[in-house]
């Protein structure tokens, strides 16, 4: 019987971020990514894909220097955790957080923080299943330079969300 091919959680690489914007679904954010990728060249951010068979599948962001965690004592920030919806519910949203946990607590890293849309109830019970609490809110007002070169304005309400690493 053949074996199911396996998923790989790796650092995002520049010839990564073309297949991150999901043939073109996300590619209002191209330049959002790029500027994470350049700011993990220089330490301050990390990018892990997940990836099965050349095909990116998930995504998770950290920032290690973030203005959220200031205040929070040795906290980074997850962000942009996201999976293709054919392959929510296999544990792959759980693979990618936990890898960006340990990774934070090899760099000496006390807390993870992460926020989550209050809409999101299925986010919401994935960070509380692994163990995050609610420690407050954010009105989720933010802005980004689309791929257009165009000001986008973001109005998403969400929960904070911290764990002890």
């Amino acid at each position: 019987m053949a074996e199911a091919p396996s998923i790989v959680i790796r650092a995002a690489r520049a010839d990564d971020l073309e297949a991150m914007e999901w043939e073109g679904e996300y590619r209002r954010y191209r330049v959002v990514y790029q500027r994470a990728y350049a700011e993990s060249l220089r330490g301050r951010r990390v990018l892990l894909v997940a990836e099965l068979q050349g095909l990116i599948i998930g995504q998770i962001f950290v920032q290690v220097d973030s203005t959220l965690a200031a205040g929070r004592g040795g906290a980074a920030y997850l962000y942009a955790l996201r999976v293709r919806p054919e392959y929510r519910g296999r544990g792959i949203g759980t693979a990618l957080v936990r890898e960006a946990e340990a990774l934070l607590r090899e760099r000496g890293f006390a807390r993870a923080l992460i926020s989550v849309a209050k809409d999101n109830d299925a986010a919401r019970r994935l960070y509380e299943r692994l163990g995050f609490e609610v420690f407050g809110e954010d009105a989720g007002n933010w802005s980004f330079i689309d791929d257009q070169g165009q000001v986008q304005e973001v109005h998403e309400p969400a929960f904070l969300l911290e764990k002890l690493l």
